[in-house]
C-alpha cells in the first residue's frame, strides 16, 4: 500500500500534430574526380558552397561540378541540403540513370535514404567523349540523354513503389542548336523526368552543358505546387543565359523547345533577367503529371498518406453484424488523412482541397484489405492570360 497522494499522468498524441516533410531536398550526380575528402563514386551531403569547398571541391580540379554547385547555392539559400556524387568520366549519363548500375544514381539515392525529392544528373561530355569520340547528336542532343530519360523513369518508378517517390531532371548536353532535330518528349510517357536545355555560359556543341544546378536551386527554394517558371518568383540569379551558343534573349526557337517538352530559358519584354520556359516532364500534355509541380504535389501527398496508413497495417478492424466496416472506424480513418493533408497542404495553398472516402461495405473479413480513395484537387495555373484590349467611346 502506498501513501495517499495525487497522481498525474501526461496524455500524449492528443493534439493531432502534423507530419513534417522535407520538400526541397535535391541531389545531383555529376562527372568529377577525387579531391580533398571527396572521393569519386562516394556520395556526400553539402549545405552550402563553403561546405562543399571545405570538403575539397574546387573549381580547379572539378570545374564542371563546382559551377553546378555554385549556381545551386546562388539560387537556393545557404543551408539547403544538396546530396552530391561525382562519377568518373568513364560513366555515361544513361549508365548513371540505369537502376541496375550500383555505382550510378541509385547509390546516391540509397545514401540519402529516401530524402531526395528531385534528382538531377548530367555528364561533362568533353570528358566522357573526348574530342567528340563516340558522341552521337543526331537528334539534337547527346543521344545518351534520351536513354537516360527512359532509365530515370524506371529508377523513379522503383523508388515510387518503395514509398520514397521522386522526380528527376536530365541535363540535355551537347545541344546542337537545332530545335527541329530534337525528339519530341510530349510523345513519351516518362512523367517523372524532365530534360533541361540551356546553360549560363556560351558553348560549342562538344562542350554544351545545362544549368542543372540553377534549376535544382530554384526547386529547393519554392513550395511543391509552385512552377519553376512562375514569373512572380522573380528572375533567376544568373546574369547570362545561352541556348547552345546563342544568347537566350536572341534565340528564336524557344517556343519550339517548349512545344517539344523541354525546359529552357526565356525572357519577357519589359522585365529584366531570365526565367524558365516551363516545367514540363517527358510525357503527353494530357498526362496529369505533365509538369514537375504537379508531380511534386502528388509525391508529397503520397508521403503523407503512407505515413498515416502504415500505422494501420495489421491493425484490428471493427465490423458490424452484417460484416460491413464500423462507421466510427471508417470516419476516423477518413478524418485522419484528410486532416493531415489539409493542415499541411491545403492550409499552405499547395492544393485546393482533399476528399477521402472508404466504402463501409467492403468485406474486410474475407479480403483482409481496406481500399481507400483519396482525391486531390490541385491548384490551377494562369499559364495563358488572354486580354481583350481596345478603345471605348463613352458618348457612343
Amino acid at each position: 500500500m502506498s501513501l495517499p497522494n495525487v497522481n498525474i499522468t501526461l496524455a500524449n498524441g492528443q493534439l493531432g500534430a502534423v507530419l513534417q516533410t522535407a520538400d526541397g531536398v535535391v541531389g545531383m550526380v555529376l562527372t568529377g574526380v577525387t579531391e580533398g575528402s571527396i572521393t569519386a563514386g562516394v556520395p556526400f551531403l553539402s549545405t552550402s558552397l563553403a561546405d562543399a569547398q571545405n570538403q575539397g571541391l574546387t573549381s580547379t580540379n572539378n570545374p564542371f561540378a563546382y559551377r553546378e554547385v555554385k549556381e545551386f547555392y546562388d539560387e537556393a539559400a545557404i543551408g539547403a541540403q544538396l546530396y552530391l556524387m561525382l562519377v568518373p568520366d568513364t560513366m555515361k549519363v544513361n549508365q548513371v540513370a540505369d537502376k541496375t548500375n550500383t555505382n550510378g544514381a541509385i547509390k546516391l539515392l540509397n545514401f540519402a535514404a529516401g530524402k531526395i525529392r528531385v534528382l538531377g544528373i548530367m555528364t561533362d561530355d568533353t570528358q566522357v567523349y573526348p574530342l567528340g569520340s563516340g558522341l552521337v547528336t543526331t537528334n539534337g542532343i547527346n543521344a545518351d540523354c534520351y536513354t537516360a530519360i527512359a532509365n530515370m523513369q524506371l529508377l523513379a518508378n522503383q523508388f515510387f513503389a518503395a514509398q520514397t517517390p521522386l522526380r528527376a531532371v536530365v541535363g540535355g548536353t551537347s545541344y546542337t542548336g537545332s530545335a527541329t532535330a530534337l525528339t519530341t518528349q510530349t510523345s513519351g510517357s516518362d512523367n517523372r523526368v524532365s530534360c533541361l536545355i540551356g546553360d549560363t555560359v556560351s558553348s560549342s556543341v562538344s562542350d554544351c552543358g545545362a544549368a542543372l544546378g540553377l534549376l535544382l536551386g530554384r526547386i529547393a527554394s519554392i513550395p511543391v505546387q509552385r512552377k519553376i517558371s512562375r514569373v512572380k518568383n522573380g528572375a533567376l540569379s544568373n546574369t547570362s543565359a545561352y541556348i547552345g551558343s546563342v544568347a537566350a534573349d536572341q534565340y528564336t526557337d524557344t517556343e519550339l523547345l517548349f512545344d517539344k517538352g523541354f525546359i529552357t530559358f526565356r525572357t519577357f519584354p519589359g522585365k529584366s533577367g531570365f526565367f524558365f520556359s516551363g516545367d514540363a516532364t517527358c510525357t503527353a500534355t494530357t498526362d496529369d503529371y505533365a509538369s514537375l509541380a504537379r508531380g511534386r504535389v502528388i509525391d508529397k501527398v503520397q508521403i503523407l498518406t503512407y505515413a498515416v496508413f502504415v500505422d494501420e497495417v495489421d491493425n484490428e478492424v471493427l465490423v458490424n453484424a452484417d460484416g460491413t466496416l464500423n462507421a466510427g472506424y471508417v470516419k476516423s480513418l477518413e478524418q485522419t488523412i484528410s486532416n493531415q493533408v489539409n493542415l499541411i497542404m491545403t492550409a499552405n495553398n499547395e492544393i485546393s482541397g482533399v476528399q477521402a472516402f472508404i466504402d463501409p461495405a467492403q468485406n474486410v473479413l474475407s479480403t483482409n484489405q481496406i481500399n481507400v480513395v483519396l482525391k486531390i484537387t490541385p491548384v490551377g495555373y494562369s499559364s495563358d492570360i488572354e486580354i481583350q484590349l481596345g478603345f471605348d467611346n463613352p458618348a457612343a
